[in-house]
């Protein structure tokens, strides 16, 4: 999923914390915040006439630029902007030390629940809860040290809160828990996404967004199987990032991707097992 508040900041736009919220209309000169914008569906609108469509549409028409250029100016945004609330900087050193997790694990919110979680899968993965009622899940390498943890609101927007330090291009989330050979490993661009896929019994790991890092592409290596299924998001973020990992790692494994149907965001809003074992056997492969 794109986190377009993400983008609308980079582009010098002010973007509250709220996943709709209206604006000063960029396009004309505008006196009652006429422009709407919903950063979890990606859409905009003028009421005052100027447009409305997609926000790569938004991008093409205040940037005065192409959708092809639309697109790189995305995935640089989403591959450079590490939305935390504890840092904004950008961290170049290799080494993340190991930190201490800030919440108390065994304690979660409800809603999470309503996700279809149930409480073995929290208490595997070390779930936690902070007081604004987010899920805290932490953040593991490949040799179980714990480097970071990631926040998942309930509400506002940008949804995922990433702690200080963290760079999410070197891991893969879920590695720790992939020691013995399985028949086929699934890629997802979130943490959810791949404690799904482990409720259900099939191995994941989450590369923590829609592009995978050339880190992570070298992580894959010590991954105990010859089959990668990419279950990214389906949207053009996801399309994008699906392109681009089937090219990398087509050379050393066996690759496929799943499509997912149009009513379906990611794998998580597939809620019925046998639905999504049924998406995963009829994968393709590239």
């Amino acid at each position: 999923m794109i986190e377009w508040a993400n983008t609308l900041m980079d582009i010098g736009l002010e973007v509250p914390i709220e996943e709709q919220f209206n604006i000063r209309c960029p396009f004309h000169e505008d006196r009652i915040d006429s422009c709407s914008i919903n950063t979890d569906k990606g859409v905009w609108i003028c009421f005052a006439g100027c447009g409305q469509g997609t926000l790569y549409s938004f991008l093409m028409k205040y940037l005065h630029i192409g959708y092809a250029e639309a697109q790189q100016k995305v995935i640089q945004s989403q591959a450079n902007f590490d939305i935390n609330i504890f840092d904004d900087g950008l961290f170049i050193d290799d080494d993340m030390p190991e930190v201490t997790f800030p919440s108390r694990q065994g304690f979660v919110p409800e809603w999470i629940f309503d996700r279809g979680f149930n409480k073995r899968t929290l208490r595997k993965w070390g779930c936690g809860i902070d007081v604004w009622n987010g899920l805290v899940i932490p953040i593991e390498d490949k040799d179980n040290k714990l480097v970071g943890w990631v926040t998942r609101k309930e509400f506002g927007t940008p949804k995922y809160l990433y702690s200080k330090g963290l760079k999410k291009s070197k891991i893969l989330f879920g590695q720790q828990f992939l020691k013995e050979k399985t028949p086929f490993v699934c890629i997802t661009e979130g943490t959810l996404d791949t404690m799904w896929l482990d409720q259900n019994g099939f191995s994941s790991v989450a590369i923590l967004g829609a592009i995978l890092s050339k880190a992570q592409e070298e992580l894959t290596l010590a991954l105990p199987t010859e089959e990668l299924v990419l279950c990214l998001d389906n949207d053009e973020a996801g399309q994008i990032g699906l392109d681009r990992a089937m090219t990398c790692l087509s050379k050393k494994f066996v690759v496929s991707y799943i499509e997912i149907p149009k009513e379906y965001k990611d794998v998580q809003d597939v809620r019925d097992s046998n639905a999504l074992a049924s998406i995963l056997e009829h994968r393709n492969i590239f």
